[in-house]
């Protein structure tokens, strides 16, 4: 009898020391996984120019995004696989063999259903949570370290990882999703909750959170989102007289003006203001010239994407594109300035000085915004969540809402948030209603 019970207590400690090694070969991975993705590539293309061979091996084995995920996952479901097997075939016998007494023929299912629960939050706990936050906070260490490992075994399943990989594809496009992007693996909302941490732990400040999440969503916008509308365009008509198109400068402080023949929807191209100062030198009478002095102008649809409308103004130096509706007609216009502002927020220059300030705090729960500020301001500034699915800025929201351009007197409803725009320089006057408020006149 004594002889059986040290034979049972070996076997029970040698299945304990193999479900243990199991536990820490997915912690392993884990960590790797882990540290490896959120390992800062700045730092691994430093490391790597200063001759880390380890450092060049991640920028290998991550070059290939899926093949090193489907690696990281076949050691860790092969590590729990083996993990539940010895476990429910080695460690619930014994169990079942001390609570058959007790619970008669119920005994083998509940021992099973006790050490499943059991191994897995050990599983859970040990080989997944802390192996993850150790992975974070010493993200270098661990992916250097680990990295001969990971790049050992995946050429050792790469036979295994190929099918995984095809076999992902395959059922992909068969939803109809397509290849996965290798650039958005870190979704926007992952980038965002980064940021939060970081300024929460003092890392980067509020204005810089701004930016970021601004350079985020930026790729979610078009033109159509941005744009000046048309009846807010101030332009030229190329019969114009040269002291008209003066005043025009003068009183609007433009530095560029479109040219029409005739209206809005025949744009010819743009004036640069700049270029009227050796124009009226030159000129004796009040006589058109300005077709001489007009420059190209590009014409983008509205739903051009705004990343793609800063790659292509930057590539091109454009200042101004004209933007058009589906008919062809002038909907609007968009400078550099107002996809900055998208990123930035406000511009304001010499000219803006004498212009109402773009906030004013009415109270804790109110406030009278610019329609081209951000929502993401206006949310921060009054701790209201009014939604961003779609827009960026107040007057996005409108236009979203209203499918037309925000008038003086309009109005939009938000659950207790109030938004009204103003005679005022089109200002919206946004308010959170409180219980003391009383019912809504």
């Amino acid at each position: 009898m004594l002889l059986f019970v040290i034979k049972t207590t070996m076997g029970i400690a040698t299945q304990l020391g193999i479900i243990l090694i199991l536990i820490l070969v997915n912690a392993f991975f884990a960590a790797a996984e882990i540290a490896v993705v959120s390992l800062s590539p700045i730092r691994l293309r430093t490391l790597a120019d200063q001759g880390d061979r380890r450092a060049r091996m991640i920028q290998k084995i991550t070059r290939d995004s899926t093949r090193f995920l489907a690696t990281i996952q076949v050691g860790i479901t092969l590590a729990g696989f083996f993990t539940s097997a010895t476990a429910a075939s080695q460690l619930s016998t014994p169990l079942a063999s001390v609570l058959t007494p007790w619970l008669g023929n119920l005994g083998p299912s509940v021992s099973f259903i006790l050490v499943t629960v059991i191994i897995a939050f050990i599983s859970l706990v040990l080989g997944e949570l802390v192996p993850k936050r150790i992975g974070l906070r010493n993200a270098e260490a661990i992916a250097l370290n680990s990295v001969g490992v990971i790049s050992w075994i995946e050429r050792l399943t790469r036979p295994i990882v190929r099918l995984l990989s095809f076999t992902t594809n395959a059922v992909v496009h068969l939803f109809g999703v397509g290849s996965l992007d290798e650039e958005a693996i870190i979704q926007v909302e992952e980038i965002k909750a980064l940021v939060e941490a970081a300024r929460l732990g003092g890392t980067v400040g509020v204005q810089e959170e701004r930016i970021i999440h601004g350079a985020v969503e930026l790729g979610f916008l078009t033109a159509r989102a941005i744009m000046v509308p048309r009846v807010q365009i101030q332009y030229v008509s190329i019969g114009a007289m040269m002291e008209d198109v003066l005043n025009i400068a003068s009183e609007f402080a433009h530095t560029r003006l479109p040219v029409c023949q005739g209206d809005l929807d025949n744009v010819i191209g743009v004036l640069h203001v700049k270029d009227l100062v050796g124009l009226s030198a030159k000129c004796t009478e009040n006589q058109p010239q300005l077709r001489e002095l007009v420059r190209p102008v590009r014409f983008i649809p509205e739903t051009q994407p705004l990343t793609d409308l800063l790659r292509e103004m930057k590539q091109n130096r454009l200042h101004m594109v004209i933007v058009q509706d589906e008919f062809g007609g002038t909907a609007g216009l968009v400078t550099l300035e107002d996809v900055l502002e998208e990123i930035v927020g406000e511009i304001r220059d010499e000219y803006d000085a004498a212009e109402e300030q773009a906030f004013k705090r009415l109270d804790d729960s109110s406030g009278i915004f610019n329609l081209r500020e951000s929502l993401a301001t206006v949310n921060h500034e009054l701790h209201i969540s009014l939604p961003r699915d779609e827009a960026a800025t107040l007057r996005g929201l409108f236009l979203q809402e209203l499918d037309r351009y925000p008038e003086p007197g309009d109005r939009l409803q938000f659950d207790d948030i109030q938004l009204e725009v103003m005679q005022e320089g089109l200002r919206v006057k946004i308010h959170k209603r409180s219980e003391l408020d009383g019912p809504e006149s």
